[in-house]
């Protein structure tokens, strides 16, 4: 294989990892709607480019913590698939990573966004204009149905089970 296919090969496989991601975790589609509604209300703020990095770079920060958990989770459900401790630990610490993560990614976000007189603008944005606050509204129900209908992610052993059956 040439090494432009192999580069592209590369791509394709990460491209499919996330997209399992975005498919079976629901804390994934939540970091994407999460992601989208900060950069879009950032807006309203008047960021300079390195502080739009920042917002953009721990968003980028979180999802990939969440693509680590959720690779740790299926290579440990398929090499565990029965109860054991260590098995649950390490998932456990992964998760706990995704965690830690969001908690510094939360901590920028009260630094960078609380701000009163920019929610009362937005505030104002929205409610000043019946057409964007149904836009808004819909949007964020579109945001539920998106996170709430992510696939649940089978392990080895419930497959192998609702073959049987």
């Amino acid at each position: 294989m040439s090494k432009l296919k192999k580069g592209f090969h590369s791509f394709y496989c990460a491209l499919r990892g996330i997209a399992f991601c975005i498919r079976h975790e629901s804390h994934m589609r939540i970091h994407i709607v999460a992601t989208v509604y900060v950069l879009y209300f950032a807006t309203f703020y008047g960021f300079s480019a390195g502080e739009y990095a920042v917002l953009v770079l721990t968003c980028a920060f979180i999802m990939a913590l969440e693509l680590l958990n959720t690779s740790i989770e299926v290579v440990i459900d398929k090499v565990s698939p029965k109860y054991n401790i260590f098995a649950m630990i390490g998932k456990d610490i992964a998760a706990g990573a995704v965690f830690m993560g969001s908690l510094g990614a939360a901590a920028i976000g009260v630094i960078m966004l609380w701000k009163p007189d920019v929610f009362a603008e937005i505030w104002q944005y929205f409610t000043t204009d019946i057409v964007k606050l149904i836009i808004l509204i819909i949007s964020v129900i579109l945001s539920l149905i998106f996170i709430l209908t992510a696939k649940k992610r089978r392990t080895g052993a419930q497959r192998h089970k609702d073959k049987k059956n």
